[in-house]
């Protein structure tokens, strides 16, 4: 048990170093850009560059790990993805950018693959639900300490401030390499056919695709949108921060509401607050900082749930065994949509004004409520007794279904294969342990006899052996 808890400290430090280096570094990408006077549509394809890798490194990455193992794997990608963001400074080549883009986005998905390979691989019956919790409350505090690093790095000048999210990123390597877990068995998922999951769960997957616009047009352009805005460094990260604080907030009061009202009906709802609020920041950002806030807080809250809501939708439409190629697809969408997003959104920067920006949020959340509604009126949702305990998804951080909280049927790993030397002494001296407090009250007028096994003489030595 020693060694379990040392071990999940570990990659708990790692997931939020890789995070919080991470979401650092998208910040400071679109800020950096943006102060050097790249045009929104060129800052787009370059920020486009991360969505391509991180799709490519969900789909290839397992490969890596299976074929060399989750620690040798996670060393090179962390590795490979904090020369990239150190690299920034060394040119001004666009080009080049943008392929070291593509190599953090892909870096990133395999670092992302491994922590949660070892997480699903620890998680039991007992413990899946509160190790998830966790996960998200970490990941979310991360992503939000990161983009408040946004000054304290800009400030520094170009060279320190990617050297700080290269040193981040490449810090989560130790807490890994240290802990004498094992790579943990893991197989590569077969994706199930975009044809066929949209004649079973079309919502959910044109809502995994709308999220993959919303959330990948956030996160790139946001931050280039205050630049162009003449906003703060400071400013920036607070609104950042903010967000994304505010989706782990909502997260979970959204969940609960998810399980007791038709999901689409949710959906539905989300959908309309979101271009509300794209509508209001369009309207009123450029002359309230404030409002900006409120409004970037709320979009952000309910475009991250977009993609958690449309998961669950899915979920409850495809069979257990199903849901492993299901969760693929939605991401492969998820990514279709995310490369999308910044393409669009600069465009929309770049030919009418910065606030255009949130008219293209808006125009995404209309067509998803009115094909939701579609949805509906074709197919009569299920009912609330039908539908599976929700659970929030982050989808940058896509959650092997042996991790999620719904998943209680699955054989739980056994921790010598994690441990396979130290487990079996660890096993043996609580099995001492517990035999012996078991034991004591049969055995209290003999306090020699801790076990309250028979003993027996041994004739070599005469002493009492077990």
């Amino acid at each position: 048990m020693r060694l379990l808890v040392i071990s999940l400290f570990a990659l708990f430090l790692s997931l939020m170093l890789v995070i919080s280096g991470n979401s650092y570094l998208l910040t400071l990408t679109g800020v950096q850009l943006g102060s050097s006077g790249v045009s929104p549509t060129k800052v787009g394809y370059i920020m486009t560059g991360y969505a391509v890798g991180f799709v490519l490194g969900a789909l290839y990455a397992p490969r890596l790990l299976l074929k060399v193992g989750h620690i040798r794997s996670f060393a090179a990608l962390a590795s490979l993805t904090s020369m990239a963001a150190i690299s920034y400074p060394l040119t001004d080549n666009l080009i080049i950018w943008g392929i070291l883009r593509v190599v953090g986005g892909f870096s990133v998905a395999g670092l992302f693959i491994a922590i949660e390979s070892w997480f699903s691989a620890v998680a039991s019956d007992q413990n899946r639900a509160t190790l998830f919790a966790l996960y998200q409350v970490a990941a979310y505090s991360a992503s939000a300490g990161g983009q408040l690093m946004l000054d304290l790095g800009v400030s520094t000048g170009p060279n320190i401030a990617f050297t700080l999210g290269g040193l981040l990123l490449m810090a989560a390597v130790i807490p890994l390499s240290i802990s004498r877990m094992q790579s943990p068995p893991m197989e590569n998922a077969q994706m199930m056919s975009p044809r066929r999951l949209w004649s079973r769960a079309a919502l959910g997957l044109y809502g995994a695709f709308s999220g993959g616009i919303l959330i990948g047009g956030f996160y790139a352009l946001i931050p280039l949108f205050g630049t162009l805005t003449q906003r703060t460094n400071t400013e920036i990260g607070q609104l950042m921060s903010t967000s994304v604080l505010a989706a782990m907030l909502v997260a979970w009061p959204l969940g609960w509401l998810c399980d007791r009202v038709s999901r689409s009906n949710v959906l539905f709802g989300v959908s309309l607050t979101g271009l509300a609020m794209g509508i209001i920041a369009f309207l009123f950002s450029a002359q309230n900082a404030i409002v900006l806030i409120i409004c970037c807080a709320v979009l952000m809250a309910g475009v991250a749930a977009v993609y958690s809501i449309s998961v669950a939708i899915t979920n409850d439409l495809v069979n257990t065994e199903e849901r492993v190629g299901a969760s693929s697809t939605l991401m492969l969408s998820y990514g279709i949509g995310s490369i999308l997003g910044p393409l669009g959104g600069s465009w929309l920067m770049q030919t009418f004004m910065p606030e255009a920006l949130f008219l293209g949020f808006a125009a995404t959340l209309l067509l998803l409520a009115g094909f939701t509604r579609y949805r509906q009126i074709q197919i009569p949702p299920l009912s609330v007794e039908e539908q599976e305990h929700f659970v929030p998804a982050i989808p940058e951080a896509q959650i092997n279904v042996e991790f999620d909280p719904r998943t209680e049927d699955l054989p739980d790993t056994p921790l010598e294969e994690l441990f396979p030397e130290d487990m079996q002494q660890d096993i043996v001296a609580e099995a001492d342990l517990s035999e012996t407090s078991e034991a004591e009250p049969a055995n209290s007028e003999n306090p020699t006899d801790l076990r309250g096994d028979e003993t027996q003489t041994d004739p070599n030595n005469n002493k009492e052996t077990r």
